[in-house]
């Protein structure tokens, strides 16, 4: 650790003010390693500025549309292969009920989006680069306030050698690369029935 670097530290709040997100969400994001991050003598965390502005240039690259929530689907999508990700808008763009689709491209950004917005779906890869969708599983798994999103893994690796590669929860979804439309279209009308009974609800 160099000097600049310490002189740049920030504190968890500091964070959080940058990121838009709350303390808890990057005290989880230090745990799971997604930013550099030790402990002062005097027993404060502080954060290496550099790990931050990561995440925030790699923020600028989500695509993002803003409409209104009554009756509409959420969707993240955690994908760093632009093809995949042109392949699933594709589908998404087909589909009848209004959808709204963000895109990030690794777990951090993703993690970052599920603190603003609070999709309906989340649809990870699980080979990303830096921070994979393992990661990005295990901390919605630990908090929550996350457990009303369904998730969805879309991964090259079959789903034997996902599981014994990493942690899957039993509640999350699975289709191998390359996935078939119409099984995913099917998936979509399962999710717009609760999406539609949780926007009546609210």
């Amino acid at each position: 650790m160099t000097v600049a670097q310490l002189n740049e530290a920030l504190t968890t709040r500091q964070v959080a003010d940058l990121l838009g997100m709350s303390i808890t969400s990057v005290q989880k994001m230090v745990e799971a390693g997604e930013l550099e991050a030790w402990v002062t003598p005097g027993g404060h965390r502080r954060i290496l500025r550099s790990t931050v502005d990561q995440i925030l240039r790699a923020r600028k690259g989500a695509t993002l549309r803003l409409v209104e929530p009554e009756e509409r689907m959420r969707i993240l999508l955690a994908e760093d292969d632009p093809i995949q990700t042109k392949l699933f808008e594709a589908v998404v763009a087909r589909y009848k009920f209004p959808i709204d689709l963000t895109v990030a491209t690794d777990a951090s950004m993703a993690l970052v989006q599920l603190e603003r917005q609070r999709p309906d779906l989340l649809v990870t890869d699980l080979m990303m680069s830096p921070f994979d969708g393992y990661h990005l599983i295990d901390i919605l798994e630990r908090d929550p306030a996350y457990y009303p999103i369904d998730v969805l893994v879309m991964s090259a690796m079959d789903e034997s050698a996902a599981r014994q590669k990493g942690h899957l929860p039993d509640w999350v979804s699975y289709y191998q690369k390359p996935f078939d439309q119409s099984r995913l279209l099917g998936y979509l009308d399962s999710m717009k029935a609760r999406v539609i009974k949780r926007a009546r609800n609210q």
